[in-house]
């Protein structure tokens, strides 16, 4: 080892703080980097757990396999897996949905118990034939309850339609068109050993008319066609297109999109069976950053924390490089070259990478490991769906820690070498490098010396007189700002994207029910009365058709095809109830009897232009306008506009269209048809629809419990917040390691010059001045550039990430009074600190020892 590599070691270990901010910064810079990717390749691999769980661990189905050709299938070296179901038949029950009103027993081997989504809420699987599961919208949208170890007798055969063609869960039930029935039924005992959650659509549809009971098939006594889930090896999914193509016994380039859809079709109708693709769980393994959803916003991310370590290591190199200039040019003034020079600075920055890099991938894995464990302890239960987050130590997220570390090290060096290679020896040794003298005169205004004394004077031309010192300080902060800034205007985006999804379910139960007499109807409306309800809409609709053409020209120019105008238009008019429609009416600030015999117009459309999203009016009309049309039941009316608003009243914050609101007066003047639903928001849903149920027993209605989506969706938005506020708390601390580091480290350099200031009379009160002044300098000048930095590159974000969303703009009031508080507190905490280490050193020895 040479001597100026020695020198180096040794001066790390003499200034000891100095290395250690550095190395922390380092630190902090490659742990994030390694828990961001770390977190990136989890969250695939939690993607993929997930799929599995939801939509079974398959990746592509193919129905109404003969049991002969099952042999086929397992021979196939690229199928890694297969599991087989069997449709037994179908089954009356005493269901309440009139849309669904069989049960559909499904057999399953005990392989496709455990790879097909089936989620046990209840009880256990089945073992055998006589052991059934039921799912648990038999209870919540059928209203047939059964209990676990009980029995059942169930008729079970075929369903067929009146010309006896068999049909099965792809065709829904229609009973006045095609006048289906249940025929050659054999009577089967079952016993109930558990229930499962609803399971995938690949296996019922929404549309199905059965719910899916479960049984137990042996595999080696299957004498009927079967449905096979196939998983395929990776060399399998390589070539998915022909690895399917040669089962299914078609041309392959139908499959890579080779050909029209016409022959597509063609070559199709020639395939051995139909078959039902998994493509996201496909995508995901296959090609899991294109088709994530991920890989924009961990870019971002990336650039940014990769951006902040840059300046971050870069001023600590810069700072050290300052103050061994006199060192450098004792070593240049003996011999050493301007390549030994550099070569020595990119050796410091060698030692300090081969600490910090190791260090901060340990801390980073650890960081990402406790951050999903949290993340799933904070929402255990929540994810009814089964979503849950998995730890993946992902070589590659390593490997990406590793390459930007030294990336951001070396880069960071690279200035600080060059400077470094640059000074002459004399002006080295006399440590004038960083000291321009201005053969102008440098002036102070005279307000800085009536506010703060000869102490601020001199501060402020020494800030004239050394630019580069503070600078460096400046820019430093400078950073901080805007990217705390930025981060926390992109986190906020995203966070509101999320809770303007979770928005849109205002309500979790819905009850909806056609025409009737006023004794039903009156009873059904008697169900907003029970317990657990926070709020309710009795909603009714009807439509009135205008020939006129009512749109906006603003709004007709962003819809992608021509309007025509001779052709009526429908738009929507509904009622909410008396007792919601006063709350909507309060909530606008109309009065109720002026607003009853007129109408409401929401009008505040999302429309897509183009690649963007964005909000506006889509109808001309406006406040007094007449609306004339036809009305289904009653035929033409007039119908006065009094109000337009955006704000959409409770239960139709998902509705996309726009449409009039009416008092429930008005509605029946225009309308007789008295079908309506009912939106409920209840603190505990099921057991809201088990009261409904009781109450209402036997009348006919559909519940609609979308409590279960709602609670996804909400917590979903939790997991999001933990993540993104969690990462604005590490950038934070890598700014405020930077900004300890460039002022403490400055205040250490002009250590002699403070003294000598003592030394010839300056008062301690004087000096405090002094330092204040610079306080307030760099605080007031790091905050004029880095927050209007900050904003543009909010806005920025905004059009690359958030604009599609339709979401406006929003100034980002919070953050900027954060980090202004957040900046001066810092500084003068950091400026106190250091000026306590000064006052309690020896004028005198640091006057003889310029070192640190």
């Amino acid at each position: 080892m040479n001597l100026l590599n020695k020198m180096t070691i040794k001066n790390l270990k003499l200034n000891k703080k100095r290395s250690i901010v550095t190395i922390i910064g380092i630190i902090l810079s490659v742990a994030l980097i390694t828990a961001v990717a770390s977190i990136y390749a989890s969250g695939i691999k939690s993607l993929i757990n997930f799929e599995e769980n939801e939509e079974g661990n398959f990746h592509i189905a193919f129905y109404d396999v003969p049991t002969n050709d099952i042999s086929v299938f397992k021979n196939n070296r690229k199928i890694e897996q297969l599991n087989i179901t069997k449709n037994i038949g179908y089954a009356n029950i005493d269901s309440k949905n009139e849309y669904k009103p069989y049960a559909h027993i499904k057999g399953f081997t005990k392989d496709s118990l455990n790879n097909l989504s089936i989620k046990l809420v209840k009880g256990r699987l089945p073992e055998n034939e006589d052991e059934i599961l039921i799912p648990t919208h038999l209870e919540t949208s059928g209203r047939v309850y059964l209990d676990v170890d009980k029995e059942i007798e169930l008729n079970v055969g075929k369903r067929v339609d009146n010309n006896s063609n068999e049909l099965s869960q792809k065709d829904p039930y229609q009973q006045e068109e095609v006048e289906e029935k249940i025929i050659d039924t054999v009577s089967k005992k079952y016993k109930i050993v558990g229930v499962v959650e609803r399971p995938a659509l690949n296996i019922e549809k929404y549309t199905a008319p059965g719910f899916t009971f479960i049984t137990c098939v042996d595999e080696n006594n299957l004498n009927e066609n079967v449905d096979l889930y196939v998983r395929y090896t990776k060399e399998g999914l390589k070539t998915f297109n022909e690895t399917t193509a040669s089962i299914l016994g078609i041309d392959a380039s139908v499959l890579n999109n080779k050909n029209s859809f016409e022959d597509y079709q063609k070559e199709m109708e020639k395939a051995k069976y139909e078959i039902d693709t998994n493509n996201y769980l496909i995508s995901l393994e296959t090609d899991p950053i294109k088709n994530s959803g991920l890989l924009s916003a961990v870019s971002i991310v990336l650039g940014i924390i990769v951006f902040t370590s840059v300046i971050c290591i870069k001023n600590s190199f810069e700072i050290s490089i300052t103050e061994k200039v006199k060192q450098y040019g004792i070593f240049r003034s003996i011999g050493a070259t301007k390549k030994q020079v550099k070569r020595n600075v990119f050796f410091e920055a060698t030692i300090l990478g081969l600490i910090g890099i190791p260090l901060g991938i340990i801390f980073g894995f650890l960081a990402a490991y406790i951050l999903i464990i949290i993340s799933n302890l904070l929402l255990a239960n929540a994810f009814s769906l089964g979503f849950k987050l998995v730890f993946d130590i992902s070589l590659l997220s390593a490997g990406i820690a590793i390459i930007l570390g030294i990336v951001t090290i070396y880069f960071s060096a690279f200035r600080g070498a060059k400077k470094a290679s640059k000074v002459s020896p004399i002006e080295s040794i006399r440590n004038s490098a960083n000291i321009k003298i201005n053969p102008k005169k440098i002036k102070s205004p005279k307000i800085i010396k009536k506010l703060f004394g000869i102490g601020g004077e001199i501060s402020i031309k020494n800030i004239k007189r050394n630019k580069k010192k503070y600078r460096t300080t400046i820019l430093s902060i400078i950073v901080s700002v805007f990217v705390f800034i930025a981060l926390s205007s992109f986190m906020s985006m995203i966070y509101k994207s999320s809770q303007s999804e979770l928005s849109k379910y205002d309500y979790n139960i819905s009850l909806s029910s056609k025409q009737m007499n006023d004794t039903s109807y009156n009873k059904i409306i008697e169900t907003t009365k029970l317990e657990n309800i926070e709020d309710f809409t009795v909603l009714r609709n009807t439509y009135i058709e205008v020939k006129d053409n009512p749109f906006n020209q603003n709004y007709l120019d962003t819809l992608d095809f021509d309007y025509d105008s001779t052709k009526s238009t429908q738009i929507k008019i509904v009622s909410l109830g008396k007792e919601q429609y006063s709350k909507y009416l309060k909530s606008l600030g109309y009065d109720y009897n002026e607003m009853k015999n007129k109408a409401i117009l929401v009008d505040y459309e999302k429309v897509n232009y183009y690649d963007n999203s964005k909000y506006m009016r889509q109808y001309k009309y406006n406040s007094g306008d007449i609306i004339n049309g036809d009305i289904r039941s009653t035929g033409n009316h007039n119908i006065v506009i009094g109000a337009i608003v955006k704000e959409k009243p409770f239960g139709l914050a998902s509705s996309l269209a726009d449409f009039i609101v009416v008092s429930d007066e008005y509605f029946d003047n225009i309308e007789t048809d008295k079908s309506f639903t009912i939106y409920y928001k209840a603190t505990d849903a099921n057991k809201l629809q088990k009261d409904i149920d009781g109450f209402l027993n036997g009348e006919k209605y559909n519940v609609n419990n979308v409590n279960e989506k709602y609670i996804m969706i909400r917590n979903l938005s939790t997991l999001v917040a933990i993540f993104l506020y969690g990462f604005i708390i590490v950038i934070s601390l890598i700014g405020l390691t930077n900004i300890f580091n460039t002022i403490t480290t400055n205040m250490e350099l002009r250590k002699p010059e403070f003294a000598m200031l003592k030394s010839i009379g300056m008062t301690t009160k004087e000096f405090n001045r002094m330092i204040s002044l610079e306080s307030l300098f760099i605080g007031l000048k790091s905050l004029f550039f880095g927050i209007p930095i900050g904003l543009g590159l909010s806005y920025m974000i905004y059009l690359a990430v958030t604009k599609r969303s339709g979401l406006p703009f929003e100034f980002p009031t919070i953050p900027i009074l954060i980090v202004v508080c957040v900046v001066f507190i810092l500084i003068t905490l950091i400026m106190k600190y250091s000026i306590n280490k000064i006052n309690k050193q020896n004028t005198i020895e640091t006057i003889r020892n310029e070192n640190i």
